[in-house]
């Protein structure tokens, strides 16, 4: 029996993206290292995998091989961790469920789709959390390096990390004005897109200034990273607990804040409003055969 907590990794559909923000740990990892005993990763050619204390999954579901893996990791680990987006929500890999998955296939092979060399896909994405239990989420495209750490060092030292209760608005340290003062009038008089502007100002709250900003929407724990670089939150660290569509929630904010049809001139309301969730909203219909 190893002495030290034992971990295993597992790739679904997902870009190392999360596994690269592990590493971001930097200065820390190695410390880490020497807490734990590594016992597979996507970088190391281990085919089965054993027990282990602690395993983790990026990415979503999306083909027959990756809920073989999200099962068999199940099977094998004490405590069972969904890391980024993807895992949790679907994230973007789940904007594929508005597509017919065949014409999807055509797309990117043409007339030439190979027979046995790639794993079949599902007819829809689905988060990992849908797959199976999982003990402990950590979101985020990617999540912070920092919050990996605390949520890692949480399980080593017997705790379980909670999820932000709060929506992001309470790290923005934007200032807010008109959106905290109830009025007749609209916030704004529409949506608009970062580009559309020729300057924002980095200290008022991109909603009071007509930008879609998904905070609104989005539970905090990423210590409002883009808000705080002048860039609209994108919503990746989903809903907050108890919410069941942070697409919904965000429509619904918005229509109290522009005048009703405003919402008709934004292009791309399903690919902001449902980016990371759209495979995890259960009330989303959506017909893609």
């Amino acid at each position: 029996m190893p002495d030290k907590p034992t971990v295993a990794i597992g790739l679904l559909s997902g870009c190392f993206g999360c596994l690269m923000s592990l590493l971001d740990m930097a200065d820390d990892l190695p410390d880490f290292l020497e807490r734990v005993e590594l016992r597979r990763t996507p970088f190391t050619d281990v085919k089965e995998i054993e027990n282990v204390t602690i395993g983790i999954l990026e990415g979503a579901v999306s083909t027959d091989e990756n809920i073989k893996l999200a099962k068999e990791m199940r099977e094998k680990s004490e405590i069972l961790v969904s890391l980024g987006a993807c895992s949790c929500f679907g994230g973007i890999p789940g904007l594929r469920n508005f597509h017919n998955s065949a014409d999807l296939l055509k797309t990117v092979y043409g007339n030439k789709i190979p027979d046995d060399d790639i794993a079949e896909l599902l007819d829809r994405v689905v988060p990992t959390t849908q797959v199976v239990s999982v003990d402990v989420e950590i979101p985020g495209c990617p999540p912070t390096a920092q919050t990996i750490k605390d949520a890692l060092y949480a399980l080593l030292e017997g705790k379980k990390p909670d999820r932000f209760r709060k929506n992001l608005c309470i790290d923005c340290s934007r200032t807010k004005h008109k959106i905290l003062t109830p009025q007749r009038g609209f916030l704004a008089e529409g949506v608009r897109t970062v580009m559309e502007l020729e300057s924002i100002d980095p200290t008022t709250c991109f909603l009071e200034q007509g930008v879609l900003c998904m905070g609104i929407a989005t539970a905090a724990g990423c210590n409002a990273r883009c808000t705080h670089n002048n860039i609209p939150c994108r919503g990746c660290n989903g809903p907050v607990p108890g919410v069941a569509s942070q697409g919904n929630k965000a429509i619904d904010t918005l229509a109290s804040l522009i005048p009703p049809g405003a919402l008709m001139f934004f292009e791309d309301c399903v690919g902001m409003c449902y980016r990371y969730t759209a495979a995890y909203d259960k009330t989303l219909k959506v017909e893609n055969q």
